[in-house]
């Protein structure tokens, strides 16, 4: 990828973090916190587009992606799965 599609991306996502921020002000609480994770979701898959993701953060997104969407379900088990996210990073810390 080229460096202005890089900036376009990276744009987005800025985007993306900006106007979330804003629409947290009226939107249901438990949309923070899925709208943090899939923002780094979304960052992690443009560092991958961009071949410069470790295994560990690949790992991560794909956790985060397998069960980001249950705050529309479920809130006791949105909190379990972000819970499960932290214990991944903390498994991962020292494999840098």
């Amino acid at each position: 990828m080229d460096r202005d599609a890089l900036e376009q991306k990276l744009f987005d996502l800025v985007g993306y973090m900006a106007t979330s921020g804003r629409n947290l002000i009226d939107e249901t609480p438990m949309y923070g916190p899925f709208r943090l994770v899939d923002a780094a979701s979304r960052l992690i898959g443009i560092l991958e587009q961009e071949d410069i993701a470790s295994a560990r953060l690949s790992t991560l997104r794909e956790r985060i992606d397998a069960g980001k969407y249950t705050v529309m379900a479920d809130t006791e088990e949105f909190v379990r799965y972000l819970e499960g996210i932290v214990d991944t990073i903390v498994d991962h810390i020292d494999d840098a």
